[in-house]
C-alpha cells in the first residue's frame, strides 16, 4: 500500500468510516423526481377506451321521463281554478329609479307674512342693538347672532314679498343718469363747432 501524505486541506486523506448509530442520525434525501416529457405509454389505448365509452353513454337518454310507464291522460281537462289570496297584497316591483314628485312651495298669505316684517321691526331688543351699534359700541357675540338672525329673515321676506328698497333706489339713480346724459347730448347738439 502506498504511503499517504498529511495534509491540511479538508477532505483529503483518510476517512473514517460512520458507526451504524451515526448511519441511522443521518436521514436520506429523497432523489428528486426527473421531469416527465411526452405522453404515458399506453396513452393511444387509454384514448380508445375513453372514447368509447363516452359513444356508449351519449346513447343512454338524458331525459329521465323518457320511457316512463305513468299513463297520460288524452281528454282536455278544464282550466284549473284560479284561488286569489285576499289575505296577502301582491307586491308591486319596486324600480331603483324614486318616483318624481312635484312639490309644490307652500304659499303663505301675504298678511302673515307683512305682520312678521313688522313685528321684527318692531322688536325692542333689535332696536336697542341697532342703537348700540350707531353708537359704535361692542356688542356680544350673542347680540350679533340675533341681530344677524333677524335681519337675514327681514331680508327675506322683504324678497317673499317683493318689496325692494335697493331697486327702487337704483332706479332711480338711473332715471337721473340717463337725463344727465341726454342732457350732455344736447349741449353738445345746440353748441357750434364752427368757432374752433
Amino acid at each position: 500500500m502506498s504511503r499517504v501524505k498529511k495534509s491540511r486541506k479538508p477532505g483529503v486523506g483518510k476517512r473514517e468510516a460512520l458507526s451504524e448509530a451515526d448511519k441511522k442520525l443521518i436521514v436520506p434525501t429523497p432523489k428528486r423526481a426527473k421531469k416527465k416529457v411526452g405522453k404515458e405509454p399506453g396513452n393511444r389505448q387509454k384514448e380508445a377506451f375513453e372514447n368509447k365509452t363516452q359513444n356508449q353513454k351519449s346513447n343512454v337518454p338524458k331525459d329521465p321521463r323518457l320511457g316512463s310507464k305513468v299513463p297520460i291522460d288524452l281528454t282536455p281537462k278544464a282550466a284549473p281554478k284560479v284561488t286569489t289570496n285576499t289575505n296577502k297584497p301582491k307586491k308591486e316591483k319596486q324600480s331603483p329609479i324614486a318616483a318624481i314628485r312635484i312639490v309644490e312651495p307652500e304659499v303663505t298669505p301675504t298678511s302673515a307674512l307683512e305682520d312678521e316684517l313688522y313685528a321684527i321691526e318692531d322688536d325692542q331688543q333689535l332696536q336697542s342693538i341697532l342703537a348700540l351699534q350707531e353708537e359704535d359700541k361692542t356688542l356680544s357675540e350673542e347680540q350679533i347672532d340675533y341681530f344677524n338672525e333677524k335681519m337675514e329673515r327681514h331680508q327675506e321676506l322683504r324678497e317673499l314679498l317683493g318689496w325692494d328698497d335697493e331697486e327702487s333706489e337704483d332706479d332711480e339713480d338711473n332715471n337721473q343718469s340717463k337725463s344727465s346724459e341726454e342732457d350732455l347730448w344736447d349741449s353738445l347738439d345746440t353748441t357750434d363747432l364752427s368757432k374752433y
